[in-house]
């Protein structure tokens, strides 16, 4: 499954909705910003689910407005989703890395150049850091899985940051 596919069945799971009201959710948890999410994009991961046995839905008459198609987690899409969670949570997983790709050929650059452009990514990283702080003393009571995915990219740019600053030392 696509991490679109298991967010769109995740929002499912928890609640019945709709279409908008997934996007108003991805938008609420700022899941936008880990993931490329289009409002088009969920109602295709929608269609494949439902086509899959994952979701159901159903329609939705509302009063002077347009209906709506209202979608539901099956028997079948909660375990599938069960199945999903436990094994993304229990793998380490590494994603490509431009930077690593860069920095792979990096000696090919003057000693000057790196250190400068390695500053700016130290720079981008701190930056990075402070907007996330200011998001966690945003979020009034958050849950315990709530602070921890608040503060799992911040210990993880706090040590990039560190190795960036070893590196330009380094250099």
């Amino acid at each position: 499954m696509t991490l679109l596919e298991i967010t769109v069945l995740g929002i499912v799971s928890e609640q019945e909705c709709h279409a908008y009201n997934i996007e108003k959710i991805i938008e609420e948890r700022g899941v936008r910003g880990r993931l490329n999410i289009g409002f088009s994009t969920i109602y295709a991961a929608l269609k494949k689910l439902e086509k899959r046995g994952l979701v159901a839905s159903r329609f939705a008459p509302q009063e002077k407005l347009p209906g709506r198609r209202i979608y539901s987690v099956t028997d079948s899409g909660r375990r599938r989703l069960y199945d999903e969670l436990k094994k993304m949570l229990s793998l380490p997983q590494r994603s490509e890395s431009v930077f690593e790709a860069a920095l792979e050929f990096g000696q090919l650059l003057p000693r000057k150049e790196m250190k400068e452009a390695l500053s700016l990514y130290e720079a981008e990283i701190s930056r990075m850091i402070q907007n996330k702080m200011r998001e966690m003393t945003e979020i009034g009571n958050p849950t315990a899985l709530q602070r921890a995915m608040l503060s799992r990219p911040l210990a993880l740019w706090q040590a990039e940051r560190k190795w960036v600053r070893e590196l330009i030392a380094l250099l």
